[in-house]
């Protein structure tokens, strides 16, 4: 319950609330037009305020972190499992709450004394804690218990359908105390809330993470980031097949591989040989053609006379030579000319005989070079040098290595197509323990049920039928309110009051939670005047009965448009000091940006 609220601000207007009924009221000044809105008169502000205090996230952005407001302090009184307890907060130390220390030691909170001011106070984390035990009865010591984990039912989530807020769109759906509010989180905390087991929308949830995880992976690996890691089981199973032929084959090489130690020197020999076996043959034409034209050469020399030649060269002259002398000098020139022809001839088959000789040295020396070739060629064939055998070791070890690689990404493929059934099938029995559930819980959905579908009948008066459902579909449960005619507007904020009301009156009769709700002014809008006063007295009449507090905030037109019939007592209800869209009528007395 919420006793009072206050700040350091020294035109704040502090509110004092009471059991039953209390309804903050924003008027318009006079000699404001029509138009003019009431925004800034500080109704959302109340219960921004309220969830400050309680341990809500203050980020950067948050109204109490703004540059009017953040040296200043807001205070509040709550009486809280029947303690009364006054907290303060600033947005210049959201991350503690200021505290007596006798108080926090009396709930069992560690508390730190600040050096300069030797004001005391606790971390919001410890607050919240504390909170969720006493409101909601989560463990004292969240560490160490089925809470203490992520994605579990919380204080704050589970607060804020008791003072949603319009800053966060809360008023978006029934189910949804917030815009960003994810399925998980409000599966699990209504879950919690109606008394039904939360940890089957939690195991839901993890199913939901890895399908999310496993469908990026299968993304990936079909052409994505980890298409060279992965891969899909189709494509990788011929290329394992492949990768382990060829692994098998270089091993069958290596086995039957003998290193020989000369093999460089061996297959520069057989080089050599090669070489020279070519050189001989080029020497070889050369020698047959000089052979051949020797022979010619003596052939021609044998087939002439010198001679007659000698005697047409004196005719030729026209000398007269005498017969004496003619004779002798034939007989001197054919006796100097046979000589020179013999002497040729013996020379050119002296060279012939050279040549024929080299010439058959050559084909010895070829045949010989021949045989060594073959031999040689015939250990390479058998073998190969050490570098040759390492080379092949490694290729073997690359082999492998890639076959392994294949085989486990593979493996890995298969896991995921494999993790894609065993996900189907943990859906499939988590909906089945859903159901059970819902049947082991019946009597708390009927309570439920029953709230929620009296509260449509008084507030339309049997002008419109509804009901709330709970369904257990793959997705987790389904909570469905629903009053005939919805097109959104009045009538889907309707729906959104008639489950907060349910969770506000289960929770007060357990003696528990909050042991307020707060509806902002925001839900009124659209709503026709009289389910707007019927909603009030159905949170008058819960709060009346369990002593509790239902605080609704209204604009000044809103309250003349309701009827005078009712049991209301507006003078008891509405809180005073009321707000205004005066410059200085706000919550916090001025305005700001």
């Amino acid at each position: 319950m919420i006793l009072s609220l206050g700040s350091s601000l020294p035109k704040f207007k502090e509110l004092t609330f009471h059991a039953g009924l209390n309804v903050v009221l924003s008027t318009r000044a006079d000699g404001s037009n029509e138009g003019k809105t009431r925004n800034s008169a500080g109704k959302s502000s109340f219960v921004e305020l309220v969830q400050f205090l309680l341990g809500a996230d203050c980020d950067k952005d948050d109204l109490f972190r703004k540059k009017a407001l953040v040296d200043e302090t807001f205070r509040g009184t709550f009486r809280i499992a029947g303690r009364e307890i006054q907290v303060e907060r600033s947005g210049s130390a959201f991350g503690r709450i200021g505290m007596a220390a006798e108080v926090a030691e009396q709930l069992g909170l560690p508390w730190k004394q600040d050096k300069g001011s030797g004001a005391t106070s606790i971390s919001t984390a410890d607050w919240n804690q504390y909170l969720g035990h006493a409101m909601f009865g989560l463990p004292s010591a969240l560490k160490g218990s089925a809470y203490g984990v992520s994605y579990t039912p919380s204080f704050r989530p589970m607060f804020s359908y008791f003072a949603r807020r319009d800053r966060s769109a809360g008023f978006i759906s029934p189910e949804r105390q917030a815009e960003m509010q994810q399925r998980w989180d409000w599966q699990e905390n209504l879950s919690y809330l109606l008394g039904l087991d939360w940890r089957i929308s939690h195991d839901l949830h993890n199913v939901r993470q890895r399908e999310r995880m496993l469908k990026e992976l299968k993304k990936a690996a079909k052409g994505g980031a980890l298409g060279d890691i992965i891969g899909t089981s189709a494509e990788l199973r011929p290329q394992v097949v492949l990768a382990r032929d060829k692994a098998t084959k270089l091993g069958e090489r290596l086995a039957r591989f003998e290193v020989v130690d000369s093999y460089r020197e061996l297959s520069a020999e057989a080089a050599a040989a090669k070489a020279e076996m070519q050189a001989i043959a080029r020497r070889a034409v050369v020698l047959n053609e000089t052979i051949e034209y020797l022979r010619n050469a003596i052939e021609g020399e044998r087939s002439g006379s010198p001679l007659v030649d000698v005697e047409r060269l004196y005719e030729a002259v026209g000398v007269e030579l005498p017969g004496l002398v003619v004779q002798r000098r034939r007989e001197q020139v054919a006796a100097f000319q046979a000589s020179v022809l013999a002497n040729r001839r013996a020379h050119l088959t002296e060279e012939i005989a050279r040549a024929e000789g080299e010439l058959a040295l050559g084909e010895q020396r070829s045949t010989a070079l021949e045989v060594t070739r073959t031999r040689i060629l015939a250990i390479l064939r058998s073998g190969g040098a050490l570098d040759d055998f390492i080379d092949l070791q490694r290729l073997l070890a690359e082999a492998e290595a890639e076959h392994a690689a294949l085989q486990e990404r593979l493996r890995s493929a298969e896991a995921l197509e494999q993790e894609t059934t065993q996900l189907d099938v943990e859906r499939g029995h988590i909906k089945l323990r859903l159901s059970a559930n819902l049947r082991d819980k019946q009597s708390h959905i009927e309570d439920a049920m029953l709230l929620i579908g009296g509260a449509i009948g008084e507030l339309y008066k049997g002008d419109r039928s509804g009901g709330f459902e709970v369904e257990a579909t793959d997705n987790g449960p389904e909570f469905r309110i629903s009053i005939q005619g919805d097109s959104g507007g009045g009538i889907s904020n309707m729906e959104i009051f008639c489950l907060d009301f349910a969770l506000f009156t289960i929770w007060q009769r357990k003696g528990m939670g909050p042991g307020f709700l707060i509806h902002d002014s925001r839900l009124f809008d659209g709503v026709d005047p009289r389910q707007i006063l019927k909603a009030l007295e159905l949170g008058k009449a819960t709060a009346d009965i369990h002593k509790g507090q239902y605080i609704a905030c209204l604009n000044s037109d809103v309250l003349n448009s309701l009827s005078e019939e009712t049991n209301i007592v507006w003078e008891e209800a509405i809180v005073e000091p009321t707000l205004s869209d005066r410059e200085d009528g706000g919550l916090f007395g001025f305005r700001f940006d």
